[in-house]
């Protein structure tokens, strides 16, 4: 399947995050001009995310994907948009498919090395082999206890989508 790209306007910073965490290649432009925006929707065919109406309003009369996003919960927001982009169900947090929460860049395997040791906490490098780093940024990242949660969270969405 393929998925929907989106660009996430200011307002939806924290969404923005959560789907790159769940795989969904998801520019985040906080500080931007609709003209802006939109321009970069038509050029990369992404689908705008806005709480802005006059962004929408816009967007829609100028043919450009755009999806308004009405409520203040973020879960109730996130399955939202998996329905609206008929996606069935998201896969559990592997970083396989996981994406810089920063900067958008897919991410990479690497094996435990004296490389990485410099950019991480001693704890976590006792505690764990395999990591991955963004091979834009070149953040580091591993499976620590937010994974649990962020799976967990998952779950509920996959969960509710199939549920309804």
């Amino acid at each position: 399947m393929v998925y929907p790209k989106f660009i996430a306007d200011e307002m939806l910073g924290k969404i923005a995050k959560k789907l790159r965490i769940f795989g969904f290649d998801t520019e985040y432009l906080p500080n931007t001009e609709d003209k802006t925006l939109i321009n970069r929707s038509i050029n990369n065919k992404r689908t705008i995310l806005t709480k802005d109406r006059e962004l929408y309003t816009r967007s829609l009369k100028l043919n450009v994907p755009c999806f308004l996003i009405t409520l203040e919960n973020e879960f109730e927001n996130l399955i939202i948009i998996m329905r609206e982009f008929n996606i069935n169900s998201i896969f559990s947090v592997t970083n396989k498919y996981t994406r810089c929460t920063l900067c958008n860049g897919t991410l990479e395997k690497v094996v435990k090395s004296s490389l990485i040791r410099s950019y991480i906490p001693q704890k976590v490098f006792d505690n764990n082999e395999i990591y991955f780093k963004c091979s834009f940024c070149k953040k580091i990242y591993w499976n620590g206890t937010h994974i649990q949660e962020i799976n967990q969270l998952i779950d509920n969405i996959n969960k509710k989508i199939r549920k309804d």
